[in-house]
């Protein structure tokens, strides 16, 4: 070590067994103080009570803020009123037109992976809904559900530009 004031090498090891000690120490000095020892498992039952106490003091954030809420109630409206108006598919059409490859890392999938594999199948969405995509066969892809979930709700260029290719 460079340094003599460090009490560790700073190697994960000697981290853990460092942090270790320094916990055990701390519980130590806890039992003696109090005279019992330090119930870890209490501390979740009062951060519940006191976020349950919060929430009846605060409010619901709908309460709090009506105009974002009734704007995202508009939003979701959207989405869904679109979703309903739309083409009416299967997944295993989408799949079966895609050849069971996922479009978004060009892997295959195996149609025997049940959800909630993060392998298992999904439809993928090229411009999402919530960016006013629509629910139609030429905008569904397949995807790995683990791909689907990082991909989120951008928008994919290349995949963007071949949907307005004709």
């Amino acid at each position: 070590m460079t340094n003599l004031r460090r009490k560790q090498c700073g190697k994960p090891d000697c981290k853990r067994a460092f942090n270790a000690e320094r916990m055990r120490d701390w519980q130590r000095a806890y039992h003696q103080e109090h005279g019992r020892w330090y119930a870890r498992h209490r501390h979740g039952e009062a951060q519940r009570s006191y976020s349950q106490q919060y929430r009846r003091q605060a409010g619901h954030w709908r309460q709090r803020y009506p105009a974002q809420a009734a704007a995202a109630d508009a939003r979701r409206r959207m989405r869904m009123e679109q979703a309903r108006t739309a083409e009416t598919f299967t997944p295993q059409e989408v799949h079966k037109r895609d050849q069971w490859t996922c479009q978004l890392c060009r892997q295959p999938i195996d149609p025997k992976v049940a959800w909630p594999d993060p392998m298992s199948a999904s439809v993928d969405h090229i411009v999402p809904l919530s960016r006013a995509g629509e629910h139609s066969m030429i905008n569904v892809q397949s995807a790995h559900l683990s791909c689907n979930s990082r991909k989120g709700d951008r928008i994919e260029v290349d995949q963007f530009d071949s949907i307005l290719a004709p």
